[in-house]
């Protein structure tokens, strides 16, 4: 099966939204928190996307000192 890199959640969302990603695995490369994971995961089911991955890198979100 062929995998789709996505290289931003927006990116992502345009492809969800326009079924390019119908069938296809994903391979999310931009930092992400819990709850964009958990987006991408409802568009997964949503837009029948095969299996959806993540690459290493996070994004921490820190308060203002």
């Amino acid at each position: 099966m062929k995998t789709v890199i996505c290289n931003s959640a927006q990116s992502f969302l345009d492809m969800a939204e326009n079924d390019f990603l119908k069938g296809m695995d994903v391979h999310c490369v931009f930092p992400t928190t819990d709850t964009v994971k958990k987006m991408i995961m409802h568009c997964q089911k949503r837009h029948n996307i095969g299996h959806v991955s993540f690459a290493e890198t996070t994004m921490e979100v820190v308060s203002a000192l």
